[in-house]
């Protein structure tokens, strides 16, 4: 087996980098913590009175928002974190999810349950066309 192995180190580098490629998004997506899509986002807000929490600049937010989302930017959120329910579930939006799951780790670590990343941020939310103000 040894000697299969020295024989055959470019295929079995092959199949352990291919591997390695095929596991990335299952590990990148358990890392980040739970996500919502943008159908399930909407069920939550809807029928569980989800908090929609958006980090990203407040000029970015002035130029449009998720319809009732709150504005609470990365810089100085974690002296702002009171302002976030903990009674609700709650969305974390961002441009696209950089930002989002940063501000979704410290909620978690502060103690609350039912912490969410929106899959795509603004941008994907924006892109299927969903309620947004400008």
């Amino acid at each position: 087996m040894f000697e299969f192995l020295l024989d055959n180190i470019v295929l079995v580098a092959v199949i352990l980098v291919s591997g390695a490629f095929l596991l990335e998004p299952v590990i990148r997506k358990r890392s980040m913590g739970p996500s919502l899509s943008n159908e399930e986002a909407i069920d939550y807000i809807n029928k569980k009175n989800a908090f929609v929490l958006d980090v990203r600049a407040t000029k970015d937010f002035k130029r449009g928002a998720i319809a009732n989302s709150k504005s609470i930017p990365m810089e100085g959120f974690e002296g702002r974190i009171n302002e976030v329910p903990n009674d609700r579930p709650v969305i974390v939006v961002d441009t696209v999810t950089s930002s989002s799951q940063k501000a979704a780790k410290i909620l978690r670590a502060k103690g609350y349950k039912d912490v969410f990343v929106l899959e795509g941020g603004i941008k994907g939310w924006v892109d299927a066309k969903l309620p947004f103000t400008r």
